[in-house]
């Protein structure tokens, strides 16, 4: 059984020996000041006022920085236009819905400290959730979709504005 296991150990540690000349590198990894984490943390975000807008920006912020809170004087702004509707999936023969998805689709932008734009992408997610004859159920099965959305669409927008300032980071090395 040990030899099992060190023989294990010993073929994770060779397949991980390539990964170092292929000049892998990990995406959150520390490099000083320059590093995506650190860009990250300096993003405000700016998102409409109503329940959707507030889940996308408090969820990205709490994704992004450190604290949940906007940078006091950031260097990048990224705006997100979300556009929302729900679906009905499953109707029965007599018209009732037993199943809806939420789709929430958020194009955003990437603003530099100059109004320059620098990115622009779009995010998008969708949740579904069953119809019963509760209303409160359904109210509380909808908000929760609506919640899963945001976040898996926040995770999203992080991940795509992490390769973006890695890229840029990576290039202006390069040069």
């Amino acid at each position: 059984m040990q030899l099992l296991r060190t023989a294990f150990v010993l073929l994770i540690v060779a397949s991980a020996l390539p990964l170092g000349g292929c000049g892998f590198r990990p995406l959150y990894g520390d490099r000083g000041t320059e590093s995506t984490v650190n860009k990250l943390a300096d993003v405000d975000v700016s998102a409409p006022e109503n329940e959707i807008g507030r889940l996308l920006k408090y969820g990205l912020l709490d994704r992004i920085t450190e604290t949940g809170y906007a940078p006091a004087n950031a260097t990048y702004k990224v705006v997100l236009s979300p556009t929302a509707y729900t679906e009905d999936v499953a109707v029965q023969q007599n018209a009732a819905v037993t199943r809806a998805n939420f789709v929430l689709v958020v194009p955003f932008t990437l603003v530099g400290a100059d109004g320059k734009t620098l990115f622009r992408s779009v995010a998008r997610s969708r949740s579904s959730s069953n119809r019963v004859e509760s209303e409160f159920a359904n109210l509380t099965a909808a908000k929760d979709a609506h919640k899963r959305t945001a976040e898996a669409v926040a995770d999203d927008i992080k991940l795509q504005l992490s390769v973006f300032f890695d890229r840029q980071t990576s290039t202006a090395s390069a040069q």
